[in-house]
């Protein structure tokens, strides 16, 4: 097991190390500084030894008397209070129970749905691959033409009027144009020879 801090650190509104902080700790939702909102402290987990408010601070930590101490309550949810040693506010918050809860977000009903479904072998297995050019082999993406040189396979189709190429021979090295014209109009672009397609 690694040696980690595990008191909790106050800081003052500048960042520093908070000194004389005093703090306050109440019923969710309330202000914690009135007496009547304040909720049971107890300086063991037992708690058979109460912990007076406001709890005191020194170099950050919590201390009981000089001694760095824990703190423990019966609630789960609580408001928070925090003042430095001018009784300047650092933190007020009402509710600290988010942070101790795995819900940060309200539930969406599209996205619990997408959680639910089950994964693929392919699926995973795209989420695996090292690079772009393992994605595109994978997933059969081609090749972007180039802008200048390169290659072409197949015809070229075109949906609704304008420019049509065609090519003039099985090889594909002979492109024509032929303008379409969707109303059957003659099409001054062509040449004698040309095909001209009308749809």
């Amino acid at each position: 097991m690694k040696l980690q801090n595990p008191l909790p650190l106050f800081l003052d509104r500048s960042g520093a190390l908070l000194d004389a902080g005093s703090i306050y700790v109440g019923v969710a939702g309330s202000d914690p500084e009135q007496a009547e909102n304040q909720i049971e402290l107890f300086w063991d987990n037992e708690r058979t030894i109460p912990a007076a408010q406001p709890l005191r601070t020194l170099g950050g930590y919590i201390v009981n008397g000089a001694n760095r101490a824990f703190v423990f309550m019966v609630e789960d949810d609580y408001a928070l209070t925090i003042r430095d040693a001018n009784g300047q506010l650092v933190t007020y918050l009402a509710s600290t129970g988010a942070t101790e809860s795995e819900d940060f977000q309200p539930l969406d009903d599209d996205l619990s749905a997408i959680a639910a479904q089950g994964t693929t072998a392919f699926g995973r297995g795209l989420l695996n691959l090292n690079n772009q050019a393992a994605l595109k082999s994978a997933t059969g993406i081609p090749d972007a033409l180039p802008l200048t040189g390169g290659t072409v396979s197949g015809s070229i189709v075109r949906q609704g009027a304008g420019v049509h190429a065609y090519a003039v021979n099985p090889a594909f090295t002979g492109f024509r144009l032929c303008g379409v014209d969707p109303t059957g109009a003659a099409d001054a672009t062509s040449q004698p020879g040309d095909f001209q397609v009308f749809y």
